[in-house]
């Protein structure tokens, strides 16, 4: 991606500067590294999408419970059209005007100091509003970088229609703030109040399969709350050992509960202790991961006897309802990707 440029209006204020040097497409740029809050990996943070009423879709990522909009350099360039979107590497995360952007590039090629003594930096013709270029073009190991300007990186019209987007991912990372510190809570004590309010998060951020999995429980709750006890035969797999954790933890029993195969074979068992489940079995496998194949199964027989388990190990720290609801999104989610292969 290569930048005209324009010889009038050399800038001064690059002298002595260092840049972080980066690839994206074919091109060499760079931003001065006083600006840079962080560099991810694409493949290490998740990203997030926020639209205002039917337009299309925004993407950005959440650097220290903020939001970061992602943008590209071929859209900021007006490049979209004739060479379409791409998958990036990695973001570089920086402060633009009143945002936060996570600018999209292919590799990191270093940090460099900039001599411009016997090469002065060149603007670029490519200017914003004011006339203001969008970058300058330096010398670096005789090679052109472009020095971008992350203020003039948006046009003035991009950064009007970004308000409400901005606005939006702000409240995301609100909600997602408050998920993770009811999730903490849940974890300890878990009641009706904080699963409702974790489940209304789930449901605006994004994330249904957790969202349907708080309900259940919170449907498993009220249902020991009043006694009720649905019969098996209408009931999901996952419904039945969900409902099952439930009533052990509300009566606070210890033994175990059984699963059993149709043919009458132990598939495995979950340990509860004084109603917290404190490990699970299913073959080779313990802990969180035999509780979730268990969960994950589709037919058997679920059953609870009580019993001392003595000193039996406790490989489960969080609460039960917790472990339910990890456990179901993690089992929907990976049917999903079954299906879609």
């Amino acid at each position: 991606m290569d930048l005209a440029v324009n010889r009038s209006g050399l800038s001064g204020d690059l002298q002595g500067d260092r840049v972080l040097v980066f690839l994206v497409d074919d091109g060499r740029f760079s931003v001065h590294l006083d600006g840079v809050e962080a560099v991810y990996e694409s493949h290490s943070v998740d990203s997030h999408r926020v639209r205002v009423g039917k337009g299309p879709w925004h993407r950005f990522l959440l650097h220290r419970g903020e939001p970061a909009l992602i943008v590209d350099l071929r859209e900021a360039f007006g490049l979209g059209g004739a060479l379409g979107a791409t998958e990036r590497a990695a973001y570089v995360v920086f402060q633009s005007g009143g945002y936060r952007l996570a600018l999209g590039i292919d590799q990191v090629s270093g940090v460099q100091d900039l001599e411009l003594d016997a090469h002065p930096p060149v603007p670029s013709n490519l200017v914003r509003d004011g006339g203001i270029p969008v970058g300058h073009i330096v010398q670096i190991d005789d090679r052109m970088v472009v020095v971008l300007d992350p203020h003039r990186l948006l046009s003035g019209t991009t950064r009007d229609g970004l308000e409400p987007v901005w606005t939006r991912a702000k409240a995301y990372a609100a909600r997602d703030q408050q998920m993770t510190e009811t999730w903490s809570d849940l974890c300890q004590t878990p009641s009706a109040d904080n699963i409702r309010v974790f489940a209304r998060l789930c449901g605006r951020n994004g994330r249904p399969k957790a969202s349907a999995a708080a309900r259940l429980v919170l449907k498993a709750m009220a249902d020991a709350e009043s006694g009720a006890n649905g019969n098996g035969a209408v009931l999901g797999w996952a419904e039945r050992v969900t409902a099952e954790v439930v009533r052990r933890a509300r009566s606070g029993e210890t033994g175990t509960i059984d699963i059993e195969g149709d043919s009458g074979s132990q598939l495995g068992c979950i340990f509860v202790s004084g109603g917290r489940v404190i490990d699970a079995q299913h073959g080779v496998e313990w802990g969180r991961m035999a509780f979730k194949t268990l969960l994950a199964g589709n037919e058997g027989r679920v059953s609870f006897s009580q019993r001392d388990l003595g000193q039996h190990p406790e490989r489960v720290a969080e609460s039960a309802a917790a472990l339910l609801i990890s456990s179901m999104e993690a089992v929907a989610l990976e049917q999903r990707k079954r299906r879609t292969r």
